[in-house]
Order: structure tokens, then sequence, then C-alpha cells
């Protein structure tokens, strides 16, 4: 089995493909399996089709489980009570009614709701309803296994590897908002957008579910580093956050600007981390070298500076603008390193 990386526009191209196998593979195999209503089959395939196959394992699933249960509940209330309209009735109510209030613990009784009402009423008239149940229960299986077998074995799109490609960018993204925001702060603290780092906001989330699908889902059927993916992800949103921290330091303060006297060691610690970053989003590891040596320089001037008592001739809103900053860049750099020896680490656990 191959895996392959598609831009979107391919993505959604073979995921039409794909989505076109399953629908006929679901159809054949009722009609192999002599299922009256193959249709059922087909259809169930369309639904459960995703790009990914996280996605499409997590579709499946909420097909497969909220089916059975559906016509579970369905043959209980055609067991219990009579098949006049009255009682037809009372079953669809209580049944629809109990399916829509477990909606409320687990999302999968929407489909619950919708199966028990295919089954109580389209059983109307047949001669035997709770085979009438089984059958289109094995229909809506057919349909789903249909589309899982497509989805994993007919170029599957992987989130752990569309969430690897997103990585790669928002790191590179996050080294260009750094280094503005250090050019910025060292140019007489000249202000900028608060919305600077939105976007870079917004797919910290997003991320993180995609995450999540990956480990609750994709694990069961590749084997991913899940722990490698993990940090990067943890790690983008902490120097993410250090970002915002800094970008409101570097607003909150107004007024002239002043020159910083440590230039030049914030500017080798931000390109030695800059360069990190862009290492870890492209599976390199990052100079661990560069980066305690730029650290350490930048903590000795600081260091000095205070015995010397030149930090006391700030005032202290400008004190305070300088440490937040500085602070929120020290500490993007130790981040950067826990992952580096993180990374080293499990690079020797491998190689023993």
């Amino acid at each position: 089995m191959l895996r392959f990386k598609f831009s979107s526009q391919k993505a959604h191209l073979i995921h039409g493909i794909k989505t076109g196998i399953a629908a006929v593979l679901a159809y054949y195999a009722a009609d192999l399996f002599d299922l009256k209503y193959g249709y059922w089959a087909a259809l169930s395939a369309v639904i459960v089709m995703q790009i990914n196959v996280a996605d499409s394992i997590k579709m499946c699933w909420y097909r497969f489980s909220g089916t059975a249960i559906g016509a579970f509940i369905a043959i209980i209330f055609m067991v219990i009570l009579p098949p006049t309209p009255l009682m037809t009735v009372l079953s669809l109510f209580l049944s629809v009614g109990f399916c829509a209030y477990m909606t409320r613990y687990n999302n999968r009784y929407k489909m619950a709701a919708i199966t028990t009402t295919i089954v109580l009423l389209a059983s109307l008239g047949e001669p035997d309803r709770i085979q009438f149940g089984i059958f289109r229960v094995l229909e809506i299986s057919l349909g789903v296994a249909s589309a899982f077998l497509t989805s994993i074995s007919i170029y599957p799109v992987r989130a752990a590897e569309a969430l690897k490609e997103d990585l790669f960018k928002q790191f590179s993204e996050c080294a260009d908002n750094y280094e503005t925001l250090m050019d910025c702060f060292l140019h007489k603290q000249s202000g900028l957008s608060p919305s600077l780092l939105d976007s870079t906001n917004a797919k910290m989330a997003k991320n993180r579910e995609i995450y999540s699908k990956v480990i609750r889902l994709e694990s069961l059927l590749y084997m991913e580093n899940t722990e490698l993916l993990g940090m990067k992800v943890e790690i983008l949103e902490d120097c993410a956050s250090h970002l915002r921290s800094m970008l409101n330091a570097l607003n909150n303060v107004h007024g002239e600007g002043y020159d910083i006297i440590m230039k030049d060691e914030l500017t080798a610690l931000a390109k030695a981390s800059s360069k990190a970053m862009r290492a870890i989003g492209s599976k390199r590891i990052p100079d661990e070298n560069s980066l305690q040596l730029a650290l350490d320089r930048a903590q000795k001037r600081l260091e000095k500076l205070r015995n010397e008592g030149v930090t006391k001739r700030f005032y202290l809103q400008k004190l305070v603008q300088f440490f937040a900053f500085y602070h929120s860049a020290e500490f993007i750099c130790k981040e950067l390193l826990r992952y580096t020896r993180e990374r080293k680490r499990i690079k020797n656990i491998r190689k023993n």
C-alpha cells in the first residue's frame, strides 16, 4: 500500500474517484448477497467516505454503530408493540424521542434516530419485520465496509501527513513573525497590528484536533511516531503563545522608543531560534549548539548590564516592556532546545 501527497485540488479529485468506487463496490456487494435494497449500501458508502483516512474511519464507526443501535431499538418496539396504526405512531414517538435525548451523551444517536425511523416505517406490511430490519443493517454495513476498504487501500490520504505539511508551513510562518517582531522591537519598538498573529492562532486549535484524530483513529492502522508529531504540535503552540506575549509587550507601551543595548545578542537569539523553527518544520534536528550559544550570550549580557546598574536607568514602563519581550524570546529558545534534546534522545533510542 502506497502513500501519496496531493494538493487540495488533486485530493478532491481522488476523493471523487474513490467515492464512486466505494458506491459501486457497495452496490455489487449487496447484489452478491442478494439483498433487496442495494441502494442503501451504495448510499451509506457515499455518506461515510471522507477525504482523509481518519475522517473516513470516524464516519464509518459513526454510521455503523448508530445504525446498529437504531435497528436494535426499532426491533425492541416491533416485538413489544403490535403493528397497528396507533402503536406504530407510539413506537415512532418513543424510539425517536429516546434517540434524540441520548444525543446529549453521544452524537451517534442522531444516526440511530434515522435508522429506527426507517426500520419502523419501511417494514410496515412486510411479512417478517425483524428480518427486514436486520437486512437493512446488513446493507448499510456493506456500504460502510466498502467505504472503509476503499479509503485505506486506494491512494490513502492520511491526516498525519496533512498535519506534517501544515506544521512545516506554520513553523516557517512562526519564524517569519518572530523575526518581524524582533526587528520592530529593536528599531525603537515600532508597533505592529494586533491582528498580526490571528492567522497563526487560529491554526493551533485545528492542529490539536487533527492530531487527536491521528492518535485515536489512524494509529490503529498505521505505524506513526505520534510522540514526535505531538511534540511538534506542542512546541508550535508554545512558540505561538510566546509570540503573542511579545506582540502585547511591543504594543503595550506608547511614546518615544529607545535603543536596545542588547541589540546584537537579541538579533543572534532571534536568528538561531528562527532557524531552529524552520528546521523542525522541515523534519531536521535544530542545531543545539547554536541555540545554546545564543541563549547563553544573551543571558550573560543581561546579567552584566544588571550588575552594572544599567537597567535602573529605564522608566518602569520601559523596563517592564523590555523584560516581558526578552523573557518571551528566552522561553522560545528554551522550548526549542527542549525539543532538540528530546529529538536527539529519540534518535539515539532508535539506533540502539
